[in-house]
């Protein structure tokens, strides 16, 4: 493309014809025909690394406020960086969003098991379909990890464009609040919004200034983005209230047992060798569906519910297109409630479970298991979310042994924060401190005892940890399978 075919972006005409082969916000990366956009992050500001781009071959910069660069760069001033950035990516990645049909999940806990399990029912009904959220991009075989729930616009234009390059016919996306905010989703179009449910989280520096600022940011993926049919669940109140302020032609209710378009009745939890399950009847109107869930818990109950009825919109019926409720018993989803095989005896899990609503719900999901010790090893990431950690401490009053340990400190003292949870804790006399994450995991299996069930809470599918400036690669799945290997004989 030509810089001048932007020039309706920027609001100015752009004689000069400079070729544009790609769009770029990290210095690092910049290549010579990138145009480089100084964004403003919460620990930098991209304004100040438009030399080192300048020097990586960039000439084309987007800014907020004036750079001093040699007379040979383009600089235009605008308004707003990062909505200016996703009208470029839109129009250099060919407007990939009107090529896709679009979903959005969005919601505090639920959106990656929900968005994943719409993504797997429509592809099983013929309807190729890929997905974009906190366990990276796939669609088919492809795949690539993202760093966001909700990739930059750059990124999220770029894999939507290959998805629907690749055939691809919808596209399911994660959407974060902090996507809605910084405008990384904005002038997609976004006829289908799911909604899970609606509790305090992301307030702090960086973040949102308060929970009424979160609700409103959430609420616009509703109001903004061209929604036509939003599907939510009806068992949360907060989503009730905000939903009516944001009006769409079309809406379809789920619930657990109430009164909505599509209702769960009959729940039973299933064991089985891989793992914990549940199995339930969904139904929708005179229609009713046997689902067997790999997954425990009435809030994945609740997922499942809010997956078929989105699902069943799309496909606009069952008629032509049955619903391959099937599907569902297949699904896994990456470090949620996933199994990690070590004992015969007892079970250890990987969850993302990171604030006291999901921490709550987890735990609650796996005593309907009648576990002998109900165990759990959590932490809480540092430097933000400072609101978490009382309400993760609250949330541990359900388990029978509680391993504290550090999540993401960053910069912060991991004693500073593990005494922020451990003072809202209700029975300290059950609580062991080990700040180091891998040696909390290790004690862990050194001290599980035949019936346990052992929930690993806070990273669920993620492979580093955040000390300080570093980004160090961390499996859990590793040091828990080590450390069971290495472990006494009679453990086993």
């Amino acid at each position: 493309m030509l810089l001048s075919e932007f020039s309706g972006i920027f609001g100015r005409e752009i004689p000069r014809a400079l070729r544009v082969g790609g769009l770029c916000q990290d210095s690092r990366r910049a290549g010579a025909e990138d145009i480089f956009f100084c964004v403003r992050g919460l620990r930098s500001n991209g304004h100040l690394y438009a030399v080192e781009a300048y020097q990586r071959g960039c000439r084309v910069f987007v800014c907020e406020e004036p750079l001093s660069l040699p007379e040979d760069a383009v600089v235009l001033q605008v308004p707003a960086v990062r909505e200016t950035m996703a009208q470029a990516a839109h129009l250099f990645y060919g407007h990939p969003s009107h090529r896709l049909t679009l979903i959005g999940v969005t919601g505090t806990k639920g959106k990656t098991t929900t968005a994943q399990m719409i993504a797997r029912l429509l592809h099983a009904a013929g309807v190729p379909s890929g997905y974009i959220g906190t366990s990276g991009a796939w669609f088919g075989e492809w795949h690539r990890d993202t760093a966001h729930t909700t990739p930059e616009a750059i990124e999220l234009n770029r894999y939507l464009a290959h998805m629907a390059a690749a055939g691809a016919q919808v596209a399911v996306l994660e959407v974060s609040s902090q996507a809605i905010m910084t405008h990384r989703i904005f002038g997609l179009r976004i006829p289908y919004a799911v909604w899970t449910n609606l509790s305090p989280d992301h307030i702090g520096p960086g973040e949102h200034p308060d929970d009424a600022h979160y609700k409103r940011t959430k609420a616009r993926l509703f109001a903004e983005y061209g929604c036509t049919c939003a599907i939510y669940n009806r068992d949360d109140r907060e989503v009730l209230t905000l939903l009516a302020a944001a009006p769409v032609p079309r809406t379809l209710s789920c619930s657990v047992g109430g009164q909505a378009d599509w209702v769960a009745s009959g729940l039973r939890p299933t064991r089985r060798a891989a793992g914990l399950g549940m199995e339930f009847t969904a139904r929708n109107g005179a229609a009713a569906y046997p689902v067997s869930l790999p997954l425990p818990g009435e809030m994945n109950v609740s997922n499942a519910l809010l997956a078929l009825a989105c699902a069943q919109a799309v496909l606009g019926g069952t008629e032509s297109r049955p619903l391959p409720v099937g599907a569902l018993a297949e699904v896994a989803i990456p470090g949620r409630f996933e199994v990690v095989p070590l004992f015969s005896d007892r079970l250890f899990l990987l969850d993302f479970a990171h604030n006291g609503y999901s921490v709550s719900a987890a735990l609650s999901a796996l005593r309907a298991y009648r576990p002998a010790r109900l165990v759990c090893v959590v932490g809480a990431v540092g430097e933000r979310c400072f609101e978490r950690r009382a309400d993760i401490g609250r949330a541990l009053g359900e388990a029978d042994v509680v391993i504290l340990t550090s999540d993401n400190p960053g910069h912060e003292n991991p004693l500073a924060i593990l005494g922020d949870i451990y003072a809202h804790i209700r029975h300290p006399q059950r609580v062991t401190i080990i700040p180091d994450r891998a040696e909390a995991l290790r004690y862990a299996v050194q001290v599980s005892l035949p019936g346990d069930m052992v929930l690993v809470a806070g990273k669920g599918q993620e492979k580093y940890q955040l000390i300080g400036s570093e980004k160090l690669y961390f499996s859990e799945k590793e040091i828990l399978q080590n450390a069971f290997q290495s472990a006494p004989l009679p453990l086993r």
